[in-house]
This record gives structure tokens, sequence and C-alpha cells, in this order.
């Protein structure tokens, strides 16, 4: 029996090398995507989600360079300036068009705000809101250890992860809006069970956990909010993106 499938085995390597050649393939061409494949399905089984994502598509680069012709890597490259270009142009009016609605809903709520300055235009005051910015384009951005105090926070992440532990937060009246963008990495959260938050997570490639839901594959996107969220007196809102990773969000 082992003669019998080692025979077969031959016989199909020789019939898949006439068919390569039939067609002007080399069979070489597949040697090194597959060992890559191979090796992003050994890291996949045994959890490290994001070590295998790199490999597959180390393998789907040759594959796409050897036989179509077409570099993979420019290509996702050009993809992922586009989008984050889009985004760019498109960010000045839908920050402001956010900003108008969190004053609208400040001024329902009849409740006290701090505020970063006040400056006159045309003769009116008016409330000028300045979220912090943190920006980097290799490296990790971690709120682990001690106390800190959680204003509006943007975090754009080119390579590299971002950890954030809210329990360690001390957060203001009102909703506090926290976004994050990291085109290659992981983006974790931690989260306190009485906090009262609203989540808006999306990947293009790869997988998405939000308390105890997943969602793994390709342009995902998951919202969730807690109960009563509009009513809580502190309130945490969390837009989380990754064009290449993993979004992960855990109760502690």
């Amino acid at each position: 029996m082992k003669k019998q499938m080692l025979f077969g085995i031959i016989i199909v390597i020789i019939g898949l090398n006439l068919l390569f050649n039939a067609i002007n393939l080399s069979i070489g061409n597949f040697i090194a995507p597959l060992i890559f494949f191979i090796l992003g399905l050994y890291f996949y089984k045994r959890k490290h989600t994001f070590i295998s994502l790199l490999f597959f598509i180390i393998s789907v680069s040759i594959f796409f360079d050897h036989l179509l012709g077409v570099n993979f890597i420019s290509l996702l490259i050009a993809v992922v300036a586009l989008y984050y270009g889009i985004r760019l142009v498109r960010a000045p009016s839908s920050i402001e068009k956010r900003r108008n609605r969190r004053r609208k809903e400040k001024r329902e709520e009849h409740k006290e705000e701090v505020v970063d300055e006040v400056v006159s235009v045309k003769g009116e005051e008016q409330v000028v809101y300045t979220p912090t910015m943190r920006r980097s384009f290799i490296g990790d951005i971690h709120y682990m250890g001690e106390s800190y105090e959680l204003n509006d926070l943007t975090i754009w992440n080119g390579i590299g992860d971002v950890r954030i532990d809210l329990s360690k937060a001390i957060i203001p009246e009102g909703e506090t809006v926290v976004i994050v963008q990291c085109m290659i990495g992981q983006i974790d959260f931690f989260v306190p069970e009485d906090l009262a938050v609203t989540i808006q997570a999306s990947t293009i490639v790869g997988e998405i956990y939000l308390f105890h839901e997943k969602h793994e594959g390709i342009n995902q996107q998951l919202s969730i909010a807690t109960r009563h969220y509009k009513q809580s007196p502190r309130r945490v809102k969390l837009v989380l993106s990754t064009v290449i990773g993993e979004v992960k969000v855990r109760a502690v």
C-alpha cells in the first residue's frame, strides 16, 4: 500500500510538471508560495493570527508576482493610500458634524462642560474642542499602567499595536470619543463591565472580537452598544479600525 501511494504521488508530480510545461509555467513558481502558505496554516492553527496573516500575504504576493505579473504589495499599498487619502479629505467635514452633534446633545442635557478654550468669532463666543492626537508610523502605543485622564482621543498608528485599559481611565461626564486607526497591527481595549460604551469596529483583512462576538475574514464591520448608553452620565464611544490586523475589546 505504501509503495502504491508513493508511486501515485510520483505520477501526480510528473503529471503536474507536464501540465505546467504545456502552459509555459514552472512548478518551481509554486514552491515558495506553497511554503509560506503552509507556514501560515501552521501559525493559524496555533492561534497566532497576526503572524499567520503575514505569511498568507507573502504567499499571495509571490503568487501574484510570478504567475500574474502583478506586484501585490504595491497594489496593497496603493489601495491603503487611496483609502486613507479619501478618509483625510472627508475628515474635516465629518469631525465638524460630530462636534456640532455633541454641542447640541450637551445643550439639551444642560450639563456643565469643561472646554479647552473659548474664542470670539464675529462678536460671538464659540466653544472650541481640541481633541488629543497621537500619531506613530512604527511602534506601539499603550495606556495600561498608571491612572490617566481620558479626553477625546484620536490615534493613528502605521505598524504596531495599540493597547488601552479603560479601567485605569478617569472619565469625565458626558460622551468621550476615542478613535483608533491602525494600518497593520492589533488594537486591544479593556473595558470595565460597569462602563457604558458604544463600539464601531472594522477591519479590511483580519478579525474582530467584541466581548463574546467574533468576526473574521475580509471587510468585517461590527457595532454594539451597552444598554441605556445615552442615559449614562459617563459614556465612551470607541471607533476602531485596522487595514490588516485584529480588533479586540474585552471586559474586565
